[in-house]
């Protein structure tokens, strides 16, 4: 794809991908970790205690998270001459103006250590989300895309099995399993679509597609299929998924502006505007509805 072109098809959702704080159930064990960690303990001493927290307390799910994070945030300060990409610090020599940056790159076996842990953990603690969650965060930032992808369908596979026990954080999810999983899939699939490659797309579409099959009647993964389709330049999927999406959620503005947007771009000014209207009745003051207003003033402007 030579040109691509990325209209605003997204949905906003936060996604706590790896709990970076410790709830811990033994708070002798939390307490000693975290001084540990504050007097910059030597890594013998640190790792020392974390086996024996998960020795000692099998049954604590936080000893393998709070082990996971030590292991996946272990990196090695890195200087370098060339320019700052996402995540890194900016330098620049005062006297010279010459530019480098700081990075703090994922160490491979660290990362593996840490996605060992989880995995042992989404086995014994099956019905913490969060953890499985963790472990394809994990897998993304190590560049395993078909761990990660295993990783969330197996979550889904005993989330469908196990709706009532669903945790998050060791507290009972805040909404239905399919409302909540298909969100968190969504900052997935979201994360692969702004990196504007080839092959993320692939991986964007994958993931939505999953979700797609798995959540039908969820509308986010059904307008995330549409937005590959959009990008691809292919109008009639693009609409095809979007009108799924709004049968799924009729008065959903974000949706509804899509189908106005594609219906325009398709030479159907009536359901363009009908679409727009839509959506500033189904959302009258927000920012999907500013851009309903705007495109229904460009479509009679050009009457």
């Amino acid at each position: 794809m030579s040109c691509r072109t990325r209209p605003i098809f997204v949905f906003l959702a936060a996604v706590l991908l790896l709990a970076p704080i410790l709830r811990a159930a033994d708070e002798d064990y939390s307490a000693k970790y975290q001084t540990l960690r504050d007097k910059k303990a030597a890594d013998a001493e640190v790792e020392a205690l974390l086996t024996e927290w998960r020795a000692k307390k099998s049954d604590d799910p936080e000893a393998w998270v709070a082990s996971a994070n030590y292991y996946f945030n272990k990196r090695q300060l890195n200087i370098s001459r060339k320019k700052p990409e996402a995540g890194d610090i900016p330098l620049k020599k005062e006297d010279t103006g010459e530019e480098g940056s700081v990075s703090l790159p994922l160490d491979p076996e660290n990362a593996k250590k840490a996605a060992d842990l989880l995995e042992e953990a989404t086995k014994k603690f099956s019905d913490r989300l969060d953890i499985w969650c963790g472990l394809a965060f994990i897998y993304q930032e190590s560049g395993n895309f078909d761990s990660q992808m295993g990783t969330l369908q197996k979550m889904v596979v005993y989330a469908k099995a196990h709706p009532a026990n669903l945790l998050w954080m060791g507290d009972k999810i805040s909404d239905p399993p399919d409302k909540f999983i298909p969100e968190k899939l969504h900052g997935y699939a979201i994360y692969y679509e702004k990196k504007e490659t080839e092959d993320d797309d692939k991986r964007f579409l994958k993931v939505a597609q999953f979700s797609a099959e798995q959540y039908p009647n969820h509308p986010y993964a059904l307008n995330d299929v549409a937005l590959y389709y959009s990008v691809e330049g292919d109008n009639e999927k693009t609409r095809e998924w979007l009108e799924k999406a709004h049968k799924v959620d009729p008065k959903d503005a974000l949706v509804l502006v899509n189908l106005g947007r594609v219906s325009s771009d398709m030479g159907d000014d009536a359901n363009a505007k009908k679409y727009y209207e839509e959506a500033v009745k189904a959302e009258p003051n927000g920012e999907n509805a500013q851009e309903a207003k705007d495109a229904l003033a460009e479509l009679k402007k050009a009457k």
